[in-house]
């Protein structure tokens, strides 16, 4: 798939047409398939009470195209290989983190928000000091949400995407994930570091590197 069809077709999504949803998944479905069930194995079977394999992962990517800000990927592989880990993601979020249930993840807080992952050229000046600038807010929420996707537990994705991007408070999260307020909110702070370099490789249009990581 060339690039400009990967594009197009996101932004399509993006701006309400079901019809562009359609026709990515129908471009990378079996292949995502095919991935996840050969990373997650026993795990996905646990879910097959609400569906087969093919279903939970078609809900999947579906799901995740909704809750994610919209970007802009090189080409066609570098939008198959973020999707592909985005929707292991999904998944496990589900089986292992506590009551990831009690509320679906959500576009807030994102506005018109592009995030260009292509080039250093091409990408958002500095998102890393986007951070800290608040008429920028809604850019940095975007650019969180998707960098926390290359943290490798599932709870401390939870945790950044509340804290950082739902804006929750230290006890409403504490509740979420079971723990007290104080250590939710140290673990947080020490998960700056490792979020904020994972969105000064997305903006340096390094994302290749990202998705050839481990996440730490």
């Amino acid at each position: 798939m060339v690039q400009s069809d990967t594009v197009e077709l996101l932004r399509r999504w993006h701006g309400g047409d079901r019809g562009a949803l359609g026709m990515l998944l129908a471009r990378h479905l079996e292949s995502l398939h095919q991935f996840v069930r050969a990373e997650l194995g026993g795990e996905l079977r646990q879910l097959r009470r609400d569906g087969d394999s093919m279903d939970i992962v078609q809900t999947a990517a579906a799901r995740v195209l909704g809750y994610i800000p919209t970007f802009i990927p090189k080409n066609g592989r570098q939008f198959h290989q973020l999707l592909r880990r985005i929707v292991v993601n999904d998944i496990l979020n589900r089986l292992r983190s506590p009551n990831v249930g009690r509320r679906e993840p959500s576009r807030k807080g994102f506005g018109d928000s592009v995030l260009d992952l292509r080039s250093p050229s091409h990408a958002s000046n500095s998102p890393v000091r986007a951070l800290l600038m608040s008429e920028r807010l809604e850019e940095l929420r975007a650019w969180a949400r998707l960098a926390l996707e290359f943290l490798p537990d599932p709870l401390e994705r939870r945790l950044v995407l509340l804290a950082a991007v739902e804006e929750w408070s230290w006890k409403e999260i504490g509740d979420d994930l079971d723990m007290a307020p104080d250590a939710a909110r140290m673990r947080f702070h020490r998960l700056l570091p490792k979020l904020a370099n994972h969105i000064r490789l997305l903006g340096e249009g390094r994302l290749d590197e990202l998705l050839d990581s481990d996440g730490a």
